[in-house]
């Protein structure tokens, strides 16, 4: 997951009697004329998207900045080093997770500064250097620290309530997390692998837990992204061979998918798979280009960190190529039902700053600022572009919050607020 992929819903509906039971929350959009098809398949939905896009001009959903937090100098509450986490909590305050700082900071609804949490350390009330905030019922807190490799608790005023380690578990290791508007935590799990051992289990397991990390309840299980795999001593590294994701739903289920294809797979609040979406588009090719720009890039971090000659090439040999582009990056649940499906930014695209410095590559994709959005009935509604810079971690109703970084890599929280959307009548 990137920054830490963070964080929705969608489906198709035959009939008018199923449009009101799907979807994340809210309305459909109106409609026009669709490009696609639906069939059903053993009770569940199939909706087929040939690629042209269901809004006009005057229907297409922009985004508009309401709030930024940060400044470059000034007050160093206002001042961010790598912002890693965002929670929303339901009274609207802002809870930002500072992987440099290695604390967490409240702020208001308009962006008034509140309360600093934690320092760097390793002890109760301490955090690492990489931090991602889940917010659990009642606005409890659950800071996943990647550093001391532990989940800690806190109250909803940042009173520390204790920790747990998240050391593997029985051979599973967390990949990722989700929240949702009712306090639902799921999370994702990955089997280990070791070397000298096989590979043993290529699902992972989707699993519902409280608010102390105890599981709850299985909720499903999807491909691996099998994106390394370890031989000998040696660990091979995959670009890219495509990776899980899983959202929440509003309605109380998920939607689930794996980047190798364009198909989303959306369950019900038991569990039943009820609809499957698609989108028919060509994926990138990944270039001989491409290979070169990230091998580049690679090396110069490799330089940085006192490789030597034959250890970069060393290095060099353990990776691989897949010849395309996953076909999407990942997803999160927005406003009126609506799934956002982030595109791909080919590397070739990168800034040459980012390219010279040895820009940071994980086993996902870069992202576009480009979001495919798909209506709640499944159907492609067309592109909303987000500002340059911009990193989403959510949306709240209609808004979407996340964290923009400045032409002076200053980095300031902001918040968007979508245009455009559907209006009701109340009466």
């Amino acid at each position: 997951m990137s920054a830490q992929r963070i964080q929705s819903g969608l489906v198709f509906v035959a009939t008018m009697a199923l449009v009101s039971a799907v979807g994340c929350a809210g309305e459909s959009q109106s409609a026009a004329k669709w490009d696609g098809s639906v069939r059903d398949s053993a009770g569940v939905v199939i909706v087929e998207n040939y690629g042209e896009p269901l809004w006009r001009e005057e229907d297409r959903w922009t985004l508009k900045e309401v709030l930024r937090i940060g400044t470059v100098t000034g007050e160093p509450e206002y001042q961010f080093g790598n912002i890693t986490g965002l929670g929303v909590l339901s009274d609207g305050r802002l809870v930002v997770a500072d992987a440099k700082a290695q604390n967490l900071n409240f702020f208001s609804p308009d962006g008034v500064h509140l309360r600093t949490v934690g320092q760097p350390g390793s002890g109760p009330g301490d955090f690492g250097g990489w931090l991602h905030v889940v917010v659990g019922p009642g606005d409890t807190l659950v800071v996943y620290d990647w550093t001391n490799m532990r989940a800690n608790w806190l109250a909803p005023d940042g009173t520390w309530l204790g920790s747990q380690s998240l050391t593997p578990d029985d051979g599973w290791e967390m990949l990722e997390w989700e929240d949702d508007p009712s306090g639902r935590i799921v999370t994702m799990m990955g089997a280990m692998r070791y070397p000298g051992s096989p590979v043993t289990d290529t699902l992972d397991l989707i699993l519902a837990r409280d608010i102390r990390g105890a599981v709850l309840d299985t909720l499903g299980r999807v491909p691996s992204s099998l994106n390394y795999a370890v031989s000998g001593d040696a660990t091979h590294s995959y670009y890219h061979p495509g990776a899980s994701d899983v959202a929440l739903t509003w309605d109380g289920g998920m939607v689930t998918g794996r980047s190798d294809r364009y198909r989303l797979l959306r369950y019900d609040s038991t569990g039943r798979l009820e609809h499957i979406v698609s989108l028919d588009r060509e994926r990138l090719p990944f270039t001989s280009r491409d290979r070169d720009v990230v091998m580049n890039m690679l090396e110069i971090r490799w330089r940085k960190w006192g490789a030597s000659p034959a250890e970069i090439a060393q290095a060099r040999s353990l990776f691989h190529f897949a010849d395309t582009y996953p076909a999407w990056q990942r997803f999160l649940c927005g406003p009126e039902g609506s799934l956002w499906v982030q595109q791909n930014l080919p590397y070739t695209e990168l800034p040459p700053e980012a390219q010279e410095e040895g820009f940071f590559l994980g086993y996902d994709p870069v992202a576009a600022h480009r979001w495919d959005v798909f209506d709640r009935e499944g159907r492609y509604l067309g592109v909303v572009e987000e500002p340059e810079g911009f990193i989403g971690f959510r949306h709240v109703d209609d808004m979407m919050y996340g964290f923009w970084t400045d032409e002076l890599d200053v980095q300031h929280v902001m918040v968007l607020r979508i245009e455009g959307l559907p209006t009701h009548d109340e009466s």
